[in-house]
């Protein structure tokens, strides 16, 4: 009879050991959480910045004029060789490669001047994909500096010579 009542689980014991688990384990899975969703971040920062340099160089090549400076060449009266330089039909927004979530990179140059400079803003809607910044994608909207992001969007302003 005593082995009986020495073997015996009582429910209290139980929900105690099943609460001293879930607390140790929540202890050691908040933290490594946090590191896996920071490391995510900088991955995406990351990207962020080879998005933009890769949007750049595109942007480049495509704002190169194929006219030749021969004054003596036929082109379209309503073409100079000054307004060749950024082709107006160019997109300044749009999106390119994928963040660590599996969304699309989304950027928009902001500023391109006939000197060279470029500066170009690449973000990411980050876990949710859901854009929560407002402004980012309007064409019209000034941005002066860095934008403060709001939600979980995450992103750079990479400003550049473009020669």
């Amino acid at each position: 009879m005593k082995n009986e009542q020495i073997q015996e689980v009582r429910s209290s014991g139980m929900l105690l050991i099943m609460g001293l688990v879930g607390l140790s384990l929540a202890i050691v899975a908040t933290p490594w959480n946090r590191q896996f969703q920071d490391s995510r971040v900088e991955v995406a920062l990351q990207k962020a910045e080879i998005v933009g340099y890769q949007v750049v160089q595109i942007y480049r090549e495509a704002s190169k004029s194929s006219l030749p400076d021969d004054k003596k060449s036929r082109v379209p009266a309503s073409i100079s060789s000054s307004d060749s330089a950024f082709p107006a039909d160019l997109r300044s927004t749009g999106t390119m490669g994928t963040d660590p979530w599996g969304a699309p990179f989304r950027y928009r140059i902001l500023s391109a001047d006939k000197s060279g400079n470029v500066r170009i803003l690449v973000w990411s809607t980050g876990p949710n994909q859901k854009a929560e910044t407002a402004d980012l994608d309007n064409e019209e909207a000034v941005i002066a500096g860095q934008p403060s992001y709001a939600g979980d969007d995450i992103g750079v302003l990479l400003s550049m010579t473009h020669n």
